[in-house]
């Protein structure tokens, strides 16, 4: 497996900092820093908590809670994502919950000249080469490995082997090009396959990629991801809170 630069659309920041523009309002990928924190597509705008003197508070899951699976789900598309919670902020008492998927996060995407761009998730063509993928991780991995095409990001159920060679190797060509790819989301290519006369590949997010939902009134244990709306207003004020407390989450 090789790793190799992916350009996204402009993002902001990731928590949940979501992968692909989506028509349910989530955002894409695109010049992050180490997180990707997930969002509904819209400008940025000046932070603020609301008209109250109110301050977004921050705060870790318990241990005991960290490795528990909870279904984030998408009401638009009746779908759900199943995350690990890592941590909760607070605005305006309402808490929500910022959530790494249980599997890894996935991409479909194809060269346009030097760039590999991404598959958007609710574009026609993510229907139509969607299939032929997850028949071919099917054939190539059998059960080990099962692509599922879950809300916001295309997640990969199963165990990656790793490459300890290739880590290294990739950990020095990664110093070199820091510079010139400082704008773009680092991959790994896990399987390539043309469809259509048109080559595609499978490639693994390197940074993390992390959710945002809110707690189900009808159903305990539920994470709703926001919509559209909610996005657009609160996005901004989570994305701040959380590169704010980044340093409790990095390593």
């Amino acid at each position: 497996m090789m790793r190799t630069t992916l350009s996204f659309v402009t993002l902001a920041i990731a928590v949940v900092l979501c992968l692909f523009t989506t028509t349910d309002g989530f955002a894409t990928v695109s010049q992050m820093q180490q997180t990707r924190l997930v969002k509904a597509s819209a400008p940025l705008v000046p932070l603020r908590a609301s008209n109250s003197d109110s301050s977004p508070s921050f705060k870790r899951v318990s241990d005991e809670d960290e490795g528990e699976p909870i279904p984030f789900l998408d009401k638009i598309e009746n779908s759900f994502i199943e995350c690990y919670a890592d941590s909760i902020i607070t605005v305006e008492n309402v808490d929500y919950t910022i959530g790494i998927p249980c599997d890894y996060c996935v991409a479909l995407c194809y060269f346009q000249g030097d760039n590999l761009l991404p598959v958007e998730l609710n574009d026609e063509l993510m229907n139509d080469v969607f299939p032929v993928a997850e028949n071919i991780v099917r054939e190539e991995f059998e059960d080990e490995l099962i692509l599922q095409r879950t809300p916001q990001t295309l997640t990969l159920m199963g165990e990656l082997e790793d490459d300890d060679d290739d880590d290294d190797e990739d950990i020095d060509d990664d110093e070199e090009d820091d510079d010139d790819n400082s704008g773009e989301e680092e991959v790994e290519v896990l399987l390539s396959f043309e469809h259509r006369d048109k080559e595609f590949n499978l490639v693994r997010m390197i940074d993390p990629v992390l959710l945002v939902g809110k707690k189900d009134d009808s159903r305990e244990g539920v994470r709703v991801l926001l919509t559209p709306e909610e996005s657009e207003k609160i996005m901004p004020i989570l994305e701040q809170t959380f590169l704010n407390n980044s340093d409790d989450i990095l390593p």
